[in-house]
């Protein structure tokens, strides 16, 4: 996403290729095949009527195929098109496949050979060895460009804000974290939305820069989002309690918020504890002299806690603040039944409820995202001494989480389609895909004989 000379983010250099229409082929209808796979009369019923506007998300709306086909192919005489190769690297979270080794042996089936349209006598889609080939010479730009094809089709569907509490206004909400995957650290901006959207993966020099990385990609990604999909409040934690975080996205036009635990106290929070000396006196002192505090407190049925509030102003890098002061009992809970926070935001405009809300959503990049991540496609585990081939992986682990993730919202909004794929069982991802590849034979069968 960075261009040479270190000129920040770019356009693509030929962005009809991200969603050109291009010449249809048989395997263009690969994404109608398989996810039109739940809505087949094998399951005993009617075809429902919106079958083809789900399946065809993915191929028509999102434009997954087209997205693959921008990528640049270095090979003379390819035997096996590029496009199948990332795509079967973009379906291993749906595969749970945790490893290439595993993909080898997964598109070695008659089923996937079928699938992907092999001719006669192949014994294999693409192989373990040659998937890891392709991911070293793919272009680091492109698959950036890749990741953030989506973007302006999933902001016009509505689905990059989203409420922070009943009948309240939409926010554009965002979260910039720190991880280290396959032995590589790195720095991640997600969307949290109606869809969580990692919008943004980038190498970062080792632990204790990602504040710095933050910091320069900040302002290149409100540029490259535009006034129209522009995150207005960053979730940060305490290690971004400073004056250059707080000029950073102030000058953006934005807010931020900053969630700390006193449970998670260390050297580099001391800043923020020293800012919220004031305000710990003042929920302490109980003098008639002193103005009542203002206060909130609630049930939330969802996570099963009690909490309770405290509110007060200040001010920080020139800048004013509300501070809040936050109380959680979980009954149920063995450990961390009770849970203290303390919320610093320049949003002036959050209610109490929002900013709990968005305390809350400040872990989404590690509970939605990474976490996900690791839990379906063994990221965590995977080993890549060249940075370009994890992170190409990476950035299409994270393309198809996306989309997935859309598909999945829009299912769920019409109870008889998420009925008619999960028949009875509890709704995960990992049985939702279980779903999928069970019913996946009946979908080629119907789709290539009767469904033309």
């Amino acid at each position: 996403m960075r261009g040479r000379g270190g000129r920040g983010l770019l356009l693509p250099q030929k962005p009809d290729l991200v969603y050109h229409e291009g010449r249809r082929s048989i395997s263009d209808d690969f994404f109608l095949l398989f996810f039109s796979s739940f809505f087949t009369p094998a399951l005993g019923g009617d075809l429902v009527g919106y079958e083809t506007k789900l399946a065809t998300f993915f191929r028509d709306t999102v434009r997954i195929p087209q997205i693959l086909e921008s990528f640049s192919d270095i090979r003379k005489h390819p035997r096996i098109r590029l496009r199948d190769i990332l795509m079967s690297v973009f379906l291993m979270p749906v595969w749970g496949m945790s490893a290439l080794l595993r993909l080898d042996y997964h598109l070695r089936t008659p089923k996937l050979l079928r699938l992907f349209r092999c001719p006669e006598g192949k014994k294999v889609v693409v192989s373990d060895t040659t998937i890891a080939r392709v991911l070293r010479w793919i272009d680091p730009q492109q698959s950036a460009e890749a990741l953030f094809a989506p973007c302006s089709v999933l902001n016009s569907k509505g689905l990059l804000q989203r409420p922070l509490m009943p009948k309240g206004p939409s926010r554009r909400l965002a979260v910039f974290d720190g991880s280290q995957m396959g032995h590589h650290y790195l720095v991640a901006a997600l969307l949290c939305g109606k869809v969580n959207y990692p919008l943004l993966v980038q190498p970062c020099q080792g632990r204790g820069y990602e504040l710095k990385s933050t910091q320069q990609w900040l302002p290149l990604l409100h540029q490259r989002l535009g006034p129209a999909a522009a995150p207005k409040l960053w979730l940060f934690d305490a290690l971004y309690f400073n004056r250059s975080t707080f000029t950073t996205v102030r000058n953006l036009d934005a807010h931020l918020l900053i969630k700390y635990s006193p449970d998670d106290d260390d050297a580099e929070s001391k800043l923020f504890r020293d800012v919220l000396q004031d305000a710990k006196a003042l929920f302490a002192a109980e003098s008639p002299a002193i103005d009542p505090i203002e206060q909130k407190n609630g049930f939330d049925s969802a996570r099963g806690c009690s909490w309770s509030m405290k509110k007060t102003s200040a001010e920080f890098a020139g800048y004013p603040v509300n501070i809040f002061f936050l109380i959680e009992d979980y009954p149920k809970r063995k450990k961390n039944a009770h849970v203290e926070t303390w919320i610093v935001t320049t949003d002036l405009t959050l209610d109490f409820l929002e900013g709990r809300e968005a305390a809350h959503l400040r872990w989404h990049i590690e509970n939605h995202e990474f976490k996900r991540l690791s839990h379906l496609a063994g990221t965590k585990t995977y080993y890549f001494k060249d940075q370009r081939q994890f992170f190409a992986l990476l950035r299409l682990f994270c393309l198809a989480v996306t989309v997935f993730d859309a598909f999945f919202y829009i299912l769920q909004q019409t109870q008889d389609a998420i009925k008619t794929l999960m028949q009875g069982c509890k709704f995960t991802w990992k049985s939702a895909f279980s779903q999928l590849g069970w019913l996946e034979e009946d979908a080629f069968e119907y789709l290539v004989t009767a469904g033309r």
